[in-house]
């Protein structure tokens, strides 16, 4: 009989989910502490290359290493099972977090940094597989965005309270606090089900080397003889979405709201009639977006439930584009400040009915390979995002840059639409 802790979430989901939140605060708050003081992690020029450049290396490396690492937590559950590798990934990620306290350099930083990737892979894959695993199967988009608020939870602790002891204490004394509390994530691991996970393919069918192109390479794409050509095709659409949608809401808009604000606001310091302090500003608009996540995935990824996952996603990216059209064409703080958030809010919908989809779409056998691959593109939209953006906007100003994600959104959503058919009959 199954046991439920929380109305309408199994019990199994709750105890891999609450150890993520609490060991993802360490890595939320880096993106706050770090850019402001790189000094205390003993980061300065390097090799004949700036601190600057280091900061955006130690905030990026993370997610392009899940590029292969998300691969390799399929395999390694698939082979091992759930309960232990994921125990393993938890104690990984408190310990990235004590690393940052005790960080003495750029080396040892950057370890900390891919180690936390290598955590998160297996961390959020282990939700998503519980979510499918337990529970109804008219449930899954509110499973999925239970997992989605409950890592957003640790983040807006992270960058609130987190923020606040830094400044009473210091960034070492935080992260050492925090790592505290991702040792007690430890503990509610150890409650993780122990289950199997089925396998894609027979162990040791993958066995031959590969380069790292290659493997990067077959980290992003479904393999051609493990799926049937018109599945391929529609997870490689729902595959592009996510990217494209990683790329506009958790890179390029969280990157360039601050500047963009410092921009607009560099005349008159003034919206709505009053005195605005922009990168204060900028700093609600970029937790409007963890707070969307928080707040509204789990009932958006109800509302994916009963609406059906292709309306969702194409009425989520569509409100996107407008948005993000408006910003790109009109000048105006205030628009900027009352749009923003609409667009942060519908990447949630949007987000949360393709995790669905994709996990719907495909066999309990090649289910974890596939989430894996997905979580890929998510990973490259939302690491490339302030990379592209940012330069972006030093070469062609920001609202370029946002008319650009605007049309890579909309190049996406046609090949979506057009396997929507299937997406909707594998999913009724």
């Amino acid at each position: 009989m199954r046991v439920r802790i929380l109305p309408a979430v199994p019990a199994q989901l709750v105890v891999v989910v609450l150890p993520l939140t609490l060991v993802i605060m360490g890595d939320s708050l880096m993106y706050v502490v770090l850019p402001t003081a790189a000094a205390d992690f003993g980061v300065g020029r390097t090799l004949g290359l700036s601190a600057s450049f280091w900061v955006g290396v130690a905030l990026s490396i993370n997610r392009y290493i899940r590029l292969v690492s998300n691969s390799v937590a399929a395999r390694v559950y698939e082979r091992r099972g759930l309960k232990w590798p994921f125990v393993l990934a938890v104690t990984l990620g408190a310990l990235t977090t004590l690393a940052y306290s005790l960080s003495t350099g750029i080396l040892m930083l950057l370890v900390a940094r891919v180690l936390w990737g290598i955590s998160y892979s297996f961390t959020r894959l282990a939700s998503q597989i519980v979510a499918f695993r337990f529970g109804s199967p008219l449930a899954r988009g509110r499973y999925l965005g239970f997992f989605n608020a409950g890592q957003r939870l640790g983040s807006l602790f992270a960058v609130t309270v987190g923020a606040a002891l830094v400044a009473v204490l210091s960034p070492q004394s935080t992260f050492a606090i925090l790592a505290g509390i991702g040792a007690l994530g430890v503990l509610i691991a150890l409650r993780a089900p122990s289950i199997k996970v089925p396998a894609l393919r027979p162990p040791g069918s993958d066995s031959q080397p590969r380069s790292p192109i290659s493997a990067i390479g077959s980290a992003l794409a479904p393999a051609p003889g493990a799926l049937p050509t018109g599945l391929r095709n529609a997870i490689a659409s729902l595959s592009l979405m996510r990217f494209a949608v990683a790329f506009a809401a958790n890179g390029l808009a969280i990157a360039t709201v601050s500047p963009y604000l410092v921009e607009l606001l560099a005349d008159d310091r003034r919206a709505f009639g009053l005195p605005i302090a922009a990168v204060a500003l900028g700093g609600l608009l970029v937790g409007a977006r963890w707070f969307s996540d928080l707040a509204l995935a789990f009932p958006l990824g109800h509302l994916s439930d009963r609406i059906g996952r292709t309306r969702s996603i194409t009425g989520g990216v569509v409100v996107m584009i407008g948005v993000l059209v408006l910003v790109g064409f009109l000048d105006s703080p205030e628009l900027f400040i009352l749009l923003i958030p609409w667009m942060f809010v519908t990447a949630v919908l949007a987000n949360t009915a393709m995790d669905a989809a994709t996990g719907e779409i495909v066999s309990d056998e090649a289910r974890s390979s596939v989430m894996a691959k997905y979580a890929n593109w998510n990973d490259l939209g939302s690491a490339t995002g302030p990379l592209i953006g940012l330069i972006i906007a030093e070469a062609l100003g920001f609202q370029a840059g946002y008319l650009i994600a605007a049309a890579l959104l909309l190049a996406t959503l046609i090949p979506l639409r057009l396997t929507s058919r299937r997406v909707a009959h594998a999913v009724a």
